[in-house]
């Protein structure tokens, strides 16, 4: 049997969210002393099961670095107030082109 191992890595910090066995929605929390835990790890120990990493690390799309690249909208009426909010719009429309 397989578990999956679900983890995210954010700030270079990686971080377990839980195991989940193959063909099921149940979700096992890393907690020593959960039955489900322990009958897991003693299976993998054992050899009769094996764990899968499954990376759950959120993936940034154009939309959300587009986003963070505006800036807050306060910063967007200060460029507009100086004239120059057009050409940021168009760099960060640049640096980050529709997929």
């Amino acid at each position: 049997m397989k578990y999956f191992k679900h983890f995210e890595t954010t700030n270079n910090r990686v971080r377990i969210n839980y195991f989940q066995p193959e063909d099921t929605i149940i979700c096992i929390p890393v907690c020593e002393g959960n039955t489900d835990y322990d009958k897991m790890m003693e299976a993998v120990e054992a050899g009769e099961a094996e764990i899968v990493e499954v990376d759950d690390t959120p993936v940034p799309t154009w939309e959300d670095n587009r986003f963070a690249a505006y800036g807050s909208w306060r910063e967007q009426l200060d460029m507009m107030y100086h004239g120059t909010w057009e050409d940021h719009v168009a760099s960060v429309k640049a640096a980050n082109p529709k997929e």
